[in-house]
């Protein structure tokens, strides 16, 4: 064997079997990884839209969770959306609201980076987490979301009602 052959690690694959350990660990139902590397599972929310489609994108130096809330913003109403999450995405420690202009699809994304020099596949601890703090974010803003989405509270009204408990 040739001395300067070194075997590339799989890191994708690790960061891939740190996730289903995640699922079997937590009994979760999911929709296995395809050849993008993503896989995806729902979840129950407390938000007047119930649930949230969690896709996890499985990356050689990191792993993503995007959070997608199932209903999008129509076009006239985008501009009223996004002042929304602009202004819910100020000063987040962690994680971050997402919003398409093109098709008004809202989500939220955490991630976990694993290094590329020094890699270290996630923890259980790690991935529970990222998930359980962009779904209480999800929660948390959701139903003033909902609100700004049909009309019922302005952006910086509804932010202030999510907020005025901090």
């Amino acid at each position: 064997m040739d001395e300067n052959f070194e075997k590339k690690r799989d890191t994708t694959a690790e960061v891939i079997a740190a996730v289903e350990n995640f699922f079997t660990r937590d009994n979760v139902k999911y929709r296995p990884f395809d050849e993008r590397n993503v896989a995806k599972a729902t979840y129950s929310i407390d938000t007047k839209f119930r649930h949230i489609d969690v896709f996890f994108h499985a990356y050689s130096d990191k792993l993503v969770l995007h959070m997608i809330l199932p209903l999008s913003a129509d076009e006239e109403e985008r501009a009223k959306v996004a002042e929304f999450i602009l202004r819910a995405n100020y000063g987040l420690k962690v994680g971050g609201f997402d919003f398409d202009f093109n098709d008004g699809e809202i989500s939220y994304r955490t991630s976990i980076y694993c290094g590329s020099d020094e890699f270290v596949a996630p923890t259980y601890e790690q991935i529970d987490f990222a998930l359980v703090i962009g779904m209480i974010m999800v929660e948390r803003y959701g139903d003033a979301l909902v609100k700004v989405m049909f009309g019922v509270l302005e952006p910086d009204d509804a932010i202030e009602s999510v907020e005025s408990d901090d």
